[in-house]
């Protein structure tokens, strides 16, 4: 029990760090740019950006030095470069989100077939650079929320309620993005994008309940962001927006269903 306090208090110091870094860096920044002092595509701009990005990242690893008689820094780094699972986690960890992308598109040209008007999809080959882009814009978040929230609150929450719960939170986090003007997120539908995180909190979350690699969870978020920039999205109108984010909040709460809740991680 005592440990399992400490986790808790592990999630807590990396939750303010994080929304401390993050909302100070993007909060200056909003003031910045609503007052046209700096633009998006200017160092001034993206340096502040990049760093409120790297919020939980930089949030993991204090938090973790702060609570190292809980658990050493060793192995934190064990499970960020865990790479040692069966192939088919490697398939998952990438080929999921893609895979998901293109059934949500494939189900909108279905229901409208006018919507094949409208997507722009760039040459495929753009595929693996976007990858390793997304691996720094956005994938090393997951040393924070997988690495540490969901490894704090999974035994005790049980794993999908883990998921669920920290889906509001990682939402919340990316709320200035609302209010900065550049950004895709910029005057966007929060509660829409909610529901999206909340299906990538609960397939992440399987992910790492069942292979315990943070390593494996920023591939898939990198992923996730990738084939986004690709441009295999739903076309908006006519609800169809909904698509997307609802096919992977039900293949998530699938995934977990068919393993339990209680998921124990498959190391090989």
């Amino acid at each position: 029990m005592a440990e399992l306090i400490l986790f808790r208090r592990r999630a807590l110091v990396f939750l303010a760090l994080a929304f401390g870094i993050t909302w100070c860096a993007w909060g200056v920044l909003i003031v910045l740019a609503q007052n046209h002092a700096a633009a998006y595509g200017e160092w001034p701009f993206m340096s502040l950006y990049v760093l409120g990005g790297l919020g939980p990242t930089i949030a993991a690893y204090i938090a973790v030095y702060l609570t190292r008689s809980e658990a050493p820094l060793r192995e934190f780094n064990q499970r960020v470069v865990r790479w040692r699972v069966r192939p088919v986690w490697y398939v998952a960890a990438i080929g999921l989100p893609i895979a998901l992308a293109f059934v949500a598109v494939g189900i909108a040209v279905a229901l409208h077939p006018a919507a094949s008007s409208q997507l722009a999809i760039k040459p495929w080959y753009l595929l693996p650079l976007l990858f390793a882009m997304t691996i720094i814009g956005g994938g090393l978040e997951e040393l924070g929320w997988r690495g540490i929230a969901q490894e704090a609150w999974g035994p005790t929450l049980g794993q999908a309620r883990a998921a669920l719960v920290i889906g509001p939170i990682w939402a919340a986090w990316h709320l200035p993005l609302f209010f900065l003007p550049g950004v895709s997120q910029y005057h966007g539908n929060f509660a829409l994008f909610l529901l999206g995180v909340m299906g990538n909190a609960l397939l992440f979350g399987w992910l790492y309940s069942r292979t315990r690699s943070i390593l494996l969870c920023v591939f898939m978020h990198a992923a996730s962001n990738a084939i986004v920039m690709l441009g295999v999205v739903v076309p908006s109108g006519h609800g169809m927006s909904l698509i997307g984010p609802c096919l992977v909040l039900a293949v998530g709460g699938l995934l977990f269903l068919s393993h339990g809740k209680h998921a124990v991680p498959v190391m090989h």
